[in-house]
């Protein structure tokens, strides 16, 4: 489930082949997105070039939030979105650790459990300093109480800052002790 999606802008234009392919690239991700054609509307271009101090129209450029990403390579796109998306991350449970774990271009957030009498002690959540404050932790937690919930798993909430994502939202309050 995709939460706190920021607005997504494609500033292009139709016959763009450039633009054509952000078109198709955040398709694929099925993020809601608005292709803005700053040669058909000039709205659009007034919007654009006051992006850019020089005032010209620099296309194609992606706005995610306030985050500018001018003719962007795919993979830089992609390292935006997961950065500033982390809803869209997929998280992975290595049971054999004893961790839920997200890959954010290459660094590992996680949470961190004991498992005893059948429950898991969620007693460790972590996100890479680098990634702080940007709701990645409260993602890591959400999806693992999502993941242990989907393979049948009874939990308890033992870090402060998992407690408190628990104690935000009364969907888990019945679920993670």
């Amino acid at each position: 489930m995709l939460r706190n999606v920021p607005e997504i802008k494609l500033y292009g234009a139709d016959g763009c082949h450039k633009t054509r392919y952000y078109q198709l690239v955040l398709e694929s991700t099925r993020l809601p997105f608005a292709f803005l054609d700053v040669e058909a509307d000039e709205g659009h271009a007034s919007e654009l070039r006051g992006l850019y101090t020089n005032g010209k129209l620099n296309f194609p450029t992606i706005t995610i939030g306030s985050k500018k990403l001018r003719n962007p390579y795919k993979d830089e796109l992609f390292k935006w979105l997961h950065k500033l998306i982390p809803s869209m991350l997929e998280i992975k449970h290595d049971k054999e650790a004893q961790k839920f774990t997200m890959d954010i271009n290459g660094e590992e957030a996680r949470v961190e459990y004991n498992l005893r009498d059948g429950k898991m002690y969620l007693v460790h959540s972590e996100v890479p300093y680098q990634l702080r404050g940007r709701g990645i932790g409260k993602e890591l937690v959400l999806k693992t109480f999502e993941k242990l919930t989907e393979e049948g798993y009874k939990a308890v909430a033992v870090c402060t800052y998992i407690r408190a994502v628990k104690n935000r939202d009364p969907k888990w309050k019945d679920i993670i002790e």
